[in-house]
């Protein structure tokens, strides 16, 4: 599997095949890519709440129509239905132990639930394409080659040059400040 970029203005001239399979396909499924910038990662130092809002505000949001074969849409249902049937479970389990105050239960059902959302991440990875939205960019990850090479066509003209950067220079700038942290940290330890 590999990936491709495509310009967020060509999204209407995707190829008719199945972006994981390469199978020509008539059906699409809806998937929801964000663009969220990467200045707000900074704000993780002040709190979750205040990421949180200032992520939800900045991030730009595109649906978009992947050509998706039934047999694909089939294992998608597939995954999500066990997901489901998992948090049902872990839920159930949750509540039992509370009702009968066993703990033995309540643990259960929190490691259920963390290994259905686990495997549930992983089970979908292999059936289905992820992606991010980076400016006009839509990268798509762990597509067909077949539609990778239709697709070709749909990258900007510059893309060579487009290439972000941005997600590197924010990147490394949290990495300084936490080592920053850490250093003044040890060096007040230090004097205590």
């Amino acid at each position: 599997m590999v990936r491709v970029a495509i310009d967020t203005r060509q999204l209407d001239s995707l190829p008719d095949l199945c972006v994981k399979t390469g199978e020509p396909t008539g059906s699409i499924r809806r998937q929801d890519f964000a663009d969220i910038p990467g200045w707000t990662l900074l704000l993780i130092f002040w709190g979750l709440i205040p990421f949180l809002i200032a992520a939800g505000f900045a991030r730009r949001k595109i649906g978009v129509d992947l050509p998706a074969s039934e047999e694909t849409l089939r294992r998608i249902r597939l995954v999500d239905g066990g997901a489901v049937a998992g948090l049902v479970l872990a839920i159930g389990l949750l509540v039992v132990g509370w009702v009968i105050e066993e703990a033995v239960f309540a643990w259960a059902g929190i490691a259920v639930a963390v290994i259905t959302l686990v495997a549930a991440a992983v089970v979908r990875g292999m059936f289905w394409v992820s992606g991010r939205l980076d400016a006009e960019i839509l990268w798509l990850y762990g597509v067909h080659p077949a539609f990778a090479e239709q697709a070709q066509g749909l990258a900007p003209r510059d893309l060579a040059e487009r290439v972000s950067a941005n997600r590197w220079g924010t990147g490394l700038l949290v990495a300084a400040l936490i080592a920053l942290g850490v250093i003044i940290f040890l060096f007040v330890q230090v004097r205590v």
